[in-house]
């Protein structure tokens, strides 16, 4: 693992430079830093094999694939089923205590406490993958503001996540 300034691996500061490039707002930075601070405290390692392999977005194989370099955003030509996508992935590694019945406009929990095992995985099979996703989805969306608030639903279902993870 090459390291870098700080003892930061190169992975982590590549993937910290590709996902505050080109906006978001403040809340994306928070984010950003957020997801910074808990990989700083586990020192940047994590498993070998990320979470929910099998249902995440495919374009995260192919970054991988590409050793997770910067570069553009992939062609994302349907964001909507992009979003889906996301959401049915982030909705599963999330725990089962976040899981809602009947009201599917919030789709996980915002109560409650429990394990977060599940979600809070560090090192680049971790997190890191789950923003990364959410910088694709911005990107795709052009700025405009068909689809915005779905992006900025995720955006805050996710840092109320990062909040407590720790």
């Amino acid at each position: 693992m090459a390291v870098g300034d700080d003892n930061v691996p190169k992975w982590a500061a590549d993937a910290r430079a590709s996902l505050l490039r080109g906006g978001g707002g403040d809340a994306w930075t928070k984010i950003v830093n957020l997801w910074w601070a808990y990989e700083k405290k586990a020192n940047f390692l994590g498993p070998a094999k990320g979470k929910g392999a099998a249902i995440r977005p495919k374009e995260v194989s192919g970054w991988i694939s590409r050793a997770r370099s910067g570069g553009p955003s992939p062609a994302i030509i349907d964001v909507m089923s992009f979003a889906s996508r996301w959401w049915t992935w982030w909705i599963d590694i999330n725990p089962a205590w976040r899981a809602r019945t009947g009201n599917i406009a919030k789709r996980l929990a915002k109560e409650g406490e429990g394990d977060w095992a599940s979600v809070a995985s560090t090192g680049p099979n971790g997190l890191l993958n789950v923003l990364i996703c959410l910088r694709w989805w911005y990107d795709a969306l052009g700025g405009g503001e068909g689809g915005m608030s779905e992006w900025k639903e995720a955006l805050e279902d996710v840092e109320w996540a990062l909040e407590r993870i720790w």
